[in-house]
């Protein structure tokens, strides 16, 4: 009986187990895991009395639960023996392995952008957005309706690039979409080796035609050894504080003329090519060594050429007339779409920049938004050699034909036209910087210097006689360097709410020049909504005057004798050389997200 009675007790002890794993696992099938639970029921028994099948991979996997209570009752029982400690980690074990099983594969969350990454850390992806409208009020002087500027920001035409002098009427109401951007950043493989994508889709202010999709930045970086950081790619180039800062996080609703004017390149302030450094986040000194194709973004050095006719050694890309006689051999002297010159590809753009952060770390984002209790202060210095630049080949009319149009209208966008018709040009650029912040406070001062090293020394050549001299027309000077600074500050009246700033802009595009200097003074008014750049509305005022003073190819007297019409008409001259005065008021709103 009493056998009897054990085994009843085995059997009742043993059915149960069996209906409880079998109700635990209904949802993958009652039939498969009663099976599973008849077969197995009598051995894991005493192993655990709750879990559930957890697809992992693929696979279902049986895990264990384990919640606090269970832990403590089990801590408790390895200290009265009533377990062993091997025992005791053996079902630790399980438990971890369980928390493992059950999360998933990769978590994604919110957080100044949208964030997706796997669990081991191996991959992370940031999206974000920026969108910023604008509304701008101009008023501009009389001078803007007779000559305009065909000097500093002349606009280039059709497939031959004809200069055009910048003329508007008196005043002018325009909102605009200053930005529209996506932003895809994170890591790869590990935190140390991380990538960034730009994309924008917005239009200039002064556009002549609608804003297209465009890559504005695609690198990786390499952060493994914090002295030696790599990056490679398309991306800002690393050399003037005022280029390197991003527009989300600006004083103002605009860079001054001057800041856009001297860029590393002359060109933008992006490039193709490669950059070492150290992390700024370590060390105090910081150093940028970079190599560039120097012709801008998404453009190599083949994209410039010498446009001839289609007989080599002969010139073109003539306007009209025929101030060079072709000599025997050579056809007519006519503007063609031929390029067969490619020039100065081999050239490359090379950079560097040191900064010394003396104080703390102030970054740089151009005010002092994290209301700084401690000083923050930083200077830093820049050179660029950018060399063979072609701003025009052999043509009678120099500066007007086909050649390098990307280059030329690059130079045009950012005010350095002065500079087109000089031929092939060098550019050494050099740059000094300092910033202050403090509880509120920002000043920040820039100074530039560009050295312009013509190919083609002396005056240069309007007229020859014959192909290749004697001239007999000349401009009336050299053509001198180009200097500038900027000084700037703020202070937040209300702490990372509301923001005043000023700033002042000084700009020589011809040292050789007079009555060409460009003054800028900027005053602005910041409510930033969020305590953040990301969310703002900017009120920004802007008075600049323009001297037009000075000479520039192809756009000033004197004119070759021969061939006296343009295919845009007569160019303005210097007959009538005012200052063009603007007062611009804009009222920007952004969002970062």
């Amino acid at each position: 009986m009493k056998g009897r009675g054990m085994w009843k007790a085995f059997m009742f002890m043993w059915v149960s187990s069996v209906i409880r794993i079998a109700a635990s696992c209904w949802n993958i099938g009652f039939a498969l895991c009663l099976a599973c639970a008849v077969w197995f029921g009598p051995q894991m028994v005493f192993a655990a009395d709750a879990g559930k099948l957890v697809e992992k991979d693929g696979k279902y996997v049986f895990v264990e639960s384990m919640d606090p209570a269970t832990k403590l009752l089990l801590e408790r029982a390895v200290k009265q023996g009533t377990i062993t400690q091997e025992e005791y980690d053996a079902v630790v074990r399980a438990s971890q392995e369980r928390t493992y099983l059950l999360q998933p594969s990769f978590k994604a969350w919110y957080d100044r952008g949208f964030n997706f990454s796997m669990n081991d850390n191996a991959f992370l992806l940031k999206i974000r957005g920026r969108f910023a409208t604008r509304f701008t009020q101009r008023l501009r002087n009389d001078a803007w309706r007779t000559t305009g500027d065909s000097k500093d920001f002349p606009e280039l035409l059709g497939v031959f690039g004809d200069y055009r002098a910048n003329r508007t009427t008196n005043d002018a109401s325009t909102f605009n979409l200053r930005t529209a951007r996506l932003y895809f950043m994170g890591h790869l493989f590990s935190p140390d080796l991380k990538y960034y994508v730009q994309i924008a889709g917005e239009t200039a202010e002064n556009a002549q035609a609608p804003g297209a999709i465009s890559m504005l930045d695609a690198n990786v970086t390499s952060t493994h050894i914090p002295w030696l950081n790599v990056q490679l790619g398309q991306y800002k180039v690393y050399f003037n504080r005022s280029q390197i800062n991003s527009t989300a996080a600006m004083q103002f609703a605009g860079r001054s003329l001057a800041m856009d004017a001297f860029t590393a390149n002359g060109l933008n302030r992006r490039d193709v090519g490669i950059t070492i450094m150290n992390d700024d986040e370590v060390y105090p000194v910081n150093y940028y060594f970079g190599v560039f194709n120097g012709e801008g973004p998404l453009v190599n050095r083949f994209a410039q050429f010498g446009s001839e006719e289609a007989t080599v050694g002969c010139p073109g890309g003539a306007t009209s007339g025929n101030p060079y006689p072709s000599p025997a051999g050579c056809p007519a002297n006519n503007r063609n779409l031929n390029a067969n010159l490619r020039t100065a590809i081999n050239q490359l753009m090379y950079t560097a920049r040191l900064q010394w952060n003396i104080l703390g770390r102030p970054g740089y984002g151009e005010g002092d938004i994290a209301y700084s209790e401690s000083p923050q202060m930083v200077v830093g210095g820049g050179y660029a050699y950018n060399p063979g630049l072609n701003t025009s080949t052999n043509n009678s009319f120099v500066g007007i034909d086909l050649a390098n149009l990307n280059l030329r209208r690059s130079l045009a966008v950012t005010g350095n036209g002065r500079i087109l018709g000089q031929g092939v040009v060098d550019f050494s650029t050099w740059t000094l910087d300092y910033v202050l912040k403090y509880r509120g406070f920002s000043l920040q001062a820039e100074y530039w210097f560009r050295n312009i090293t013509r190919h083609d020394k002396g005056l240069p050549c309007l007229q020859t006689a014959v192909q290749g001299g004697p001239c007999t027309a000349f401009a009336p000077g050299l053509f001198g360097n180009s200097t500038g600074f900027a000084v700037q500050s703020g202070y937040y009246l209300i702490p990372r709410k509301l923001e005043v700033a000023a700033r002042y802009s000084y700009w020589d595009p011809d040292t050789h020049s007079a009555s060409d200097l460009i003054k800028e003074v900027d005053v602005s008014l910041n409510w930033f909504l969020s305590g953040t750049y990301d969310h703002q509305i900017m009120l920004t005022y802007s008075n600049i005057a323009m001297g037009q003073g000075g000479f520039a190819i192809g756009r000033s007297a004197p004119l070759p004798a021969v061939g006296t019409s343009f295919p845009s008409g007569t160019v303005p001259l210097d007959v009538n050389a005012a200052t063009l005065i603007e007062n611009v008021v804009r009222v920007q709103y952004q969002i970062f997200f």
